[in-house]
């Protein structure tokens, strides 16, 4: 059965938007970490802190993400933002986003204590030294739930989700869309968080979808982070 893409989105984002955006992004955060780098050299290396780099990780991506969605589409049309979906989402939604995140992380977090999946452990041990301190708990919680979730949320739903969707239509852009979201996931010594990246994907998506605005997956990225956040802090 032929692949056909989905009539009710309002603006088609092409494959020339897509690239440029994607090749700006990553230009961006080379030219950003060079400069970095050059400033501190040992910003990156495994002796520094974990919150340090990680900080320095999503300042770098914020920034490459909206200049370069900001540049090739919000700029460009009359939609503004609005374009990627970055609209005004109703109360309900905010709310059913928050009770969404809730669930998916009780479901994962059950699903790895009772199979010894080694997911909260894994990413406690990531985190011990940052977690030793309030200042630490602190900037995790501000970088992984406030900060990371908008450009993540932007690039993988508002732009390459909006951007399969109106090739391939929802069901494809839904399951590709997840697949490569879930690479950000990928740990050798954790397999299966692969798999945990592609459902919080495809959930994310519909959630964007129903409601209607990118808000919702932000909302629901950001929750999900912070009570993984307070998950592995609660020793």
């Amino acid at each position: 059965m032929p692949l056909t893409s989905d009539p009710t989105l309002p603006y088609r984002i092409s494959i020339r938007n897509f690239v440029g955006i994607t090749l700006m992004t990553i230009l961006i955060f080379v030219i950003g970490g060079v400069i970095l780098v050059k400033m501190d050299p040992t910003i990156f290396t495994p002796e520094r802190p974990v919150l340090d780099k990680l900080l320095w990780f999503s300042l770098l991506a914020t920034v490459g993400v909206l200049a370069s969605t900001g540049y090739v589409l919000a700029s460009r049309t009359t939609m503004g933002w609005a374009i990627i979906g970055l609209t005004r989402p109703e109360a309900r939604w905010v709310l059913i986003a928050v009770s969404t995140a809730a669930a998916l992380f009780f479901v994962g977090e059950r699903l790895d204590s009772l199979m010894g999946l080694g997911i909260i452990e894994g990413t406690r041990a990531s985190y011990a030294t940052t977690l030793q301190s309030q200042v630490g708990l602190i900037g995790l919680f501000t970088v992984l739930a406030i900060v990371l979730p908008i450009p993540l949320e932007i690039y993988f739903r508002g732009v390459l989700f909006n951007f399969l969707r109106g090739f391939f239509g929802m069901e494809a852009a839904i399951g590709l869309s997840s697949l490569v979201y879930a690479l950000l996931f990928y740990n050798p010594s954790i397999p299966v968080y692969m798999g945990y990246g592609v459902v919080q994907g495809a959930v994310f998506c519909m959630l964007f979808t129903r409601s209607g605005s990118l808000w919702t997956a932000i909302v629901a990225n950001g929750t999900l982070a912070a009570l993984t956040v307070a998950k592995v802090a609660w020793a």
